[in-house]
């Protein structure tokens, strides 16, 4: 499904603008990036649901759980409103601030990949977090993937690249970007049908539980009260 939704997307966006298939897609004012900031936040509910149903079936919140619901809030609003391109063309680049180890960033484009280490730095927690869903751990490993492979893209210096290069490349990037969102959206689903599933599960045994309680404390309180 989340395959269809993507490729659906990408094929519309792309045809819209043919032959000029850049049109909606590469720049920052698109209808592709105001498609990815509803999925990154859509994606950042899910997990804060997540969090709650973790509360209610082991009685605390997963703390991994929340860290990407804000991760991902925070990245669909930058992708909204190009926080961190504003950051990079107003402060950084005008500055000529950059990394000077990693000779292929250009000026200020290493923000994103400092987002990215941390994503990585998370993503073990996230990963044991996951272990009672299969489905959801196989979506994850296709967002991180895919998210680095953005990430990796983002940070090559668009000045080394001709016109025609780098609109393909940026093209490439954002329906890439768009695939990792859906990804990690799809892993966040995944996890919340096992989860509740579990809490529906464990209602009845929680209520047997209940009534087989119930006579020995009114006995109990009974001979208390003798």
């Amino acid at each position: 499904m989340l395959g269809g939704v993507w490729t659906a997307a990408v094929l519309v966006l792309v045809g819209a603008g043919w032959p000029r298939y850049w049109t909606y897609v590469a720049a920052e004012d698109t209808p592709m990036t105001w498609l990815q900031s509803v999925v990154l936040v859509l994606t950042a509910a899910g997990w804060a649901v997540a969090a709650y149903v973790h509360r209610l079936r082991d009685g605390r919140y997963a703390v991994p759980w929340l860290l990407l619901a804000v991760g991902f809030l925070g990245l669909g609003l930058d992708e909204r409103f190009a926080l961190h391109e504003r950051i990079r063309d107003r402060i950084l680049a005008p500055a000529d601030i950059r990394i000077p180890f990693l000779p292929w960033v250009g000026p200020g484009d290493f923000l994103i990949l400092g987002v990215g280490i941390i994503g990585l730095a998370l993503a073990p927690q996230v990963w044991r977090g996951l272990a009672r869903d299969r489905q959801a751990r196989r979506l994850f490993v296709v967002g991180v993937g895919l998210a680095v492979l953005a990430v990796g893209m983002d940070s090559v210096d668009p000045a080394r690249m001709g016109l025609d290069a780098e609109r393909l490349e940026q093209t490439l990037e954002e329906c890439i970007e768009l695939g990792s969102g859906l990804a990690f959206l799809g892993a966040a689903v995944a996890w919340l049908s096992t989860g509740l599933r579990a809490l529906v599960d464990a209602a009845p045994q929680e209520g047997l539980r209940a009534a087989a309680l119930e006579p020995a404390q009114s006995a109990e309180a009974t001979s208390l009260s003798a």
